[in-house]
């Protein structure tokens, strides 16, 4: 998966090299939403701590597609995987799994965006959903690698061909609400924090989802990778903070970006600043800065000037009576 410039030349032999690079690269299912992220997790079967080996995208029994150009290595079914298949792509093999149906046999070669089977709900499994393992050379690694570069596959492409982008920012504060706002509420309902806490600090450190690192790299959080994210070779980028070229997570979705935020808010480090009830979001965001989650002294007001200016705190009522 190396990429290449596109060649000079005739102009309509241009628009077929980014045309045909479009079409190289395909997402696994229609519309990605991670369920369960990479690696540490609860269990769902034993609710202890766990490693979780792949990713979970949300797929109500629909068409799961070829991420590459590729040959199916495997089909199979056992107790764990439930029904599964796995495609070689060069170095890397991804395995599909849960599935309900499967299109294609051993040996097949298939094309990126190719239907090679349909998501379900078989093995260990409590619900219908897609769980992607990848392995590079053998190793397993976190598949949101794969998606950023589809990611940004798609993107060079559209940008060459001059449309628009791949998936459009918010036309306006309200819609990055509307957008956000379920996904917040049920994060309040999981993790207790105010659904305004989170849709106050998307905006701000996301600028309303125009930032760079939001852009490319599905951060809306302004978080920053730590040295055990680099190296365990998850993938991140290089911005100019308090320091220049510091290091920034890098996410698949942006609903990945927000389960991280969710667990760093809920992890030791933040506990005893952060035991407030779901709808004091005064004293939650009081609490984050306490636990040294930015250094701007306006931080706070910040947040709540966001709050109450678009009633954030009309989703934090809500999700506590879901």
């Amino acid at each position: 998966m190396t990429v290449f410039g596109a060649p000079d030349g005739d102009e309509s032999k241009d628009k077929e090299y980014w045309i045909n690079r479009y079409s190289s690269v395909s997402y696994p299912v229609k519309n990605l939403n991670v369920s369960s992220t990479f690696g540490m997790r609860k269990d769902p079967f034993t609710k202890k701590q766990a490693n979780h080996n792949g990713l979970d995208l949300k797929a109500n029994y629909e068409d799961v597609y070829s991420m590459f150009d590729g040959i199916v290595e495997k089909v199979g079914s056992d107790p764990r995987s439930g029904n599964y298949l796995t495609m070689r792509y060069g170095a890397f093999t991804v395995s599909y799994c849960h599935l309900s149906k499967k299109y294609v046999n051993r040996g097949d070669t298939v094309w990126a965006g190719d239907p090679i089977a349909v998501s379900g709900n078989t093995g260990r499994s409590t619900g219908p959903h897609l769980h992607l393992t990848v392995k590079k050379d053998g190793k397993v690694t976190n598949p949101h690698t794969l998606l950023l570069y589809i990611k940004k596959v798609k993107q060079e492409c559209l940008a060459a061909l001059g449309g628009e982008k791949e998936v459009s920012e918010p036309w306006s504060c309200n819609d990055f609400i509307s957008r956000y706002a379920a996904m917040a509420m049920d994060h309040q309902k999981r993790y207790g924090i105010p659904a305004s806490v989170t849709l106050a600090q998307m905006a701000l450190e996301s600028d309303w989802g125009h930032s760079e690192l939001a852009t490319n790299g599905n951060n809306y959080f302004g978080i920053k990778a730590t040295r055990k994210w680099v190296a365990d070779g998850k993938p991140y980028s290089l911005h100019d903070d308090e320091e220049r070229n510091e290091k920034f997570c890098n996410y698949a979705t942006v609903e990945e970006s927000v389960e991280h935020h969710s667990r760093l808010l809920t992890s030791k480090r933040y506990q005893r600043f952060c035991s407030y009830p779901s709808t004091d979001y005064h004293n939650w965001l009081r609490g984050i800065i306490k636990a040294g989650y930015a250094s701007a002294n306006n931080y706070v007001a910040s947040c709540e000037k966001i709050i109450k200016k678009y009633n954030l705190h009309k989703y934090d009522i809500i999700a506590n009576r879901l």
